[in-house]
């Protein structure tokens, strides 16, 4: 039975807002890593460039002084300044370099604080209307520009988080299917995806089978654990606070697979502070790991290989885990 490491993401940590309100203050470095520290059963950090690694060697301090890894580096490059029409699909060449130089410095800074893995969502790749954007040569521009990122340096994963809805009408890369075409397309083995739980949901996909079609061509490098309505809106909610039973059968398909990354976490910090969220959302993984754990793995594969299962399933899970 797999063993998985928990993590943070320090954006959640920072300035929270969205186009209504703000409902926390921007903070420094310090403050983010010192209150991520305190929770309990957390063993790592996932930290934005630029903002959060401005200054490398304090970030290595901290990270020392915290006892917490370096889970992952994740890449901004949505920023409208630089980026407003695209960045790794963007027409203008000097966006595409941008983008790729972001994601060079971010895995060379990635290295350097002993992590092996670079993530980005490319929000600003998409389109609003008919006839915006000449899709086969937006692709061929993704191609192009994680090509020569990929050929960067050869010991640092480059994980791709898909997102359905935002911050485009219609983003690009907007389901799994897509982020396995790209992966397909420039054919590097250590470019792969990021599963996040609620983008899954959000996208009407079911996640166990995201992470499935992920890990059967070994593409599965990172999952960002939260959850959503699955209304098309990214919540960014308390895991398992909607989907109680997914989760069950999403630690299944990844302890099924092998997976042996991190367990990060995207969740909201908006009425409540971010350490209060994370330390419920980390409770809420590890209660829901230890329920999984109390499973017998070998009858749910008896159970999976049967059709018509669905009443035996049910009656094993609510017998197992509700205990009545």
């Amino acid at each position: 039975m797999a063993t998985w490491k928990l993590s943070a993401n320090a954006a959640f940590f920072g300035k929270q807002a969205n186009a209504y309100t703000q409902y926390q203050p921007d903070c420094t470095l310090e403050d983010k890593l010192e209150r991520i520290a305190q929770i309990q059963g957390i063993d790592g950090v996932e930290l934005k460039y630029p903002f959060d690694l401005e200054n490398v060697p304090l970030v290595k301090a901290l990270l020392e002084h915290h006892e917490l890894a370096l889970s992952a580096v994740n890449v901004d490059i949505k920023n409208a300044e630089h980026f407003r029409f695209g960045a790794l699909s963007a027409r203008s060449a000097a966006a595409r370099l941008r983008a790729a130089d972001l994601l060079k410095t971010s895995m060379d800074i990635a290295a350097d604080l002993g992590a092996n893995l670079v993530t980005t969502c490319p929000l600003a790749d998409g389109f609003d209307y008919a006839f915006e954007l000449d899709y086969g040569l937006a692709w061929d521009h993704m191609v192009e520009t994680l090509t020569d990122v990929m050929a960067h340096r050869d010991d640092v994963h480059v994980a791709i988080e898909y997102q359905p809805h935002e911050m485009h009408a219609k983003p690009l890369v907007n389901n799994v299917g897509k982020v396995l075409h790209l992966c397909h397309r420039v054919d590097h083995p250590l470019l792969g995806g990021n599963l996040d739980l609620g983008h899954a949901f959000a996208g009407q996909e079911t996640p166990a089978e995201a992470a499935a079609l992920l890990g059967s061509v070994d593409k599965l490098f990172h999952i960002h654990t939260n959850d959503s309505t699955g209304d098309g809106s990214d919540w960014d909610l308390i895991s398992g606070a909607v989907h109680f039973w997914d989760w069950f059968e999403i630690l299944f398909t990844l302890d099924r697979i092998g997976y042996k990354g991190w367990l990060g976490a995207d969740i909201a910090a908006h009425r409540l502070n971010a350490k209060t969220m994370f330390s419920a959302n980390t409770k809420m993984l590890l209660r829901l790991i230890d329920l999984y754990e109390q499973l017998d793995q070998h009858h749910l594969e008896r159970l999976l290989s049967q059709d018509g299962n669905a009443a035996d399933v049910l009656e094993y899970l609510t017998e197992n885990i509700l205990r009545c």
